[in-house]
C-alpha cells in the first residue's frame, strides 16, 4: 500500500467522521433551540424521498449510457451516484424549507 493510498484512506475515514460529528452537533444545537419539531420531520421525510427519486433517474440515465456503449466502471459510477444523491438531498431540503 503506497503513501497516496494511505492518505486516500485516511481522507475517507476523516471525512466520514467529520460528517458524522457535524450531523450530531447540528442535531444537538437544533434540539437546544427546539428546532427538531414536526416541520423538521416533514421536511426531512419529503427531501429524502425526493433525493431517492433524483437518484433513480440518474441510475436510469447511466444504464441508458451503458446500453449506448459507454464504458463505465464501478468506482466512478458510484461516485457520480453519491454526488447526485447528496446534491439532490441538499437542494430538496432548501426547496422544502422555502416552500413550507
Amino acid at each position: 500500500m503506497g503513501l497516496d493510498q494511505m492518505f486516500g484512506l485516511l481522507g475517507l475515514l476523516l471525512g466520514g467522521l467529520g460528517g458524522a460529528f457535524g450531523w450530531w452537533w447540528g442535531r444537538r444545537q437544533a434540539a437546544r433551540k427546539r428546532g427538531l419539531d414536526e416541520r423538521y420531520n416533514i421536511i426531512s421525510t419529503k427531501s429524502l424521498a425526493a433525493s431517492w427519486k433524483i437518484t433513480l433517474v440518474a441510475i436510469y440515465i447511466l444504464f441508458i449510457l451503458l446500453n449506448f456503449g459507454m464504458k463505465l466502471t464501478a468506482a466512478p459510477v458510484l461516485g457520480i451516484l453519491l454526488l447526485i444523491h447528496m446534491a439532490g438531498w441538499t437542494f430538496s431540503i432548501i426547496y422544502y424549507n422555502l416552500k413550507i
